[in-house]
């Protein structure tokens, strides 16, 4: 019996030290914040979709960066700005698929990335709970995108072919929303967890396709082409906490 009472006193001990730990952090509120974070970019809709149509851009996961900063107006709600960037790579076997002809063969194919920047500000939320809080956000900004270059290379019946489509760029308004998970690990840093989406509509102009084998080239007149760009980003870092409140202790 005594041999457990020791072990018993001192999980006692630690248990109420942690208690006491989260109960000062959660009174020692504070209203700004600045965070960094980095995780997965997945794209969503025609943004992911296969080469079937123009309008498919064939963009696979990838990595998504943001930074973030907000000061809260009142008790729960607050003003943030966020930028965030996001880079997907080209499935290429999509492309190399879609040719779907029997007189194609050998075809490759090779790209860039996709890169889509976002600056988006609007009014979000906190919820506290103990060293957790939980954010949510909706958002409005600006979005620009650059659409990378591909070439493809193949043989089309007994003739080598080259295809290739130029790089091109294009801003828009954009608009997106995320939720945050935040644990308290001292008064002024927090690790969290975030989900965000976001949608742009782009006009891609000046884009031109050329194709040439050795009976000659052609090219494509310069075109314009709308894709509708939507991603979400899964990522995790930290939290600088900025301004003491006036909240009494």
């Amino acid at each position: 019996m005594k041999s457990l009472l020791l072990p018993l006193l001192l999980l006692g001990l630690v248990t109420l030290s942690f208690g006491q730990k989260t109960f000062i952090l959660s009174m020692q509120d504070k209203k700004a914040f600045v965070s960094v974070a980095g995780g997965v970019s997945l794209p969503l809709g025609t943004y992911s979709h296969n080469a079937t149509d123009r309008k498919s851009m064939c963009a696979g996961p990838g990595l998504v960066l943001n930074l973030s900063a907000g000061y809260r107006v009142l008790d729960r709600v607050g003003l943030m700005v966020r930028a965030e960037q996001h880079r997907n790579i080209v499935k290429t076997n999509a492309m190399v698929d879609a040719m779907g002809t029997d007189a194609a063969t050998n075809w490759t194919a090779e790209a860039g990335d996709w890169s889509v920047t976002t600056i988006m500000a609007g009014p979000y939320i906190t919820i506290p709970k103990g060293r957790f809080s939980f954010d949510g956000r909706l958002l409005a900004g600006w979005a620009r995108a650059t659409m990378p270059e591909t070439q493809m290379n193949g043989t089309y019946g007994p003739t080598p072919v080259s295809i290739q489509t130029v790089s091109s760029q294009s801003s828009a308004l954009a608009m997106g929303g995320g939720t945050s998970a935040r644990y308290r690990l001292n008064p002024w840093l927090s690790a969290h967890v975030n989900a965000d989406f976001s949608y742009a509509v782009l006009t891609f102009n000046n884009l031109s396709t050329r194709a040439w084998s050795a009976n000659g080239s052609s090219e494509m007149p310069y075109y314009s082409s709308d894709r509708q760009i939507c991603t979400m980003g899964v990522s995790a870092g930290l939290t600088l906490l900025l301004v003491n409140s006036n909240r009494p202790f």
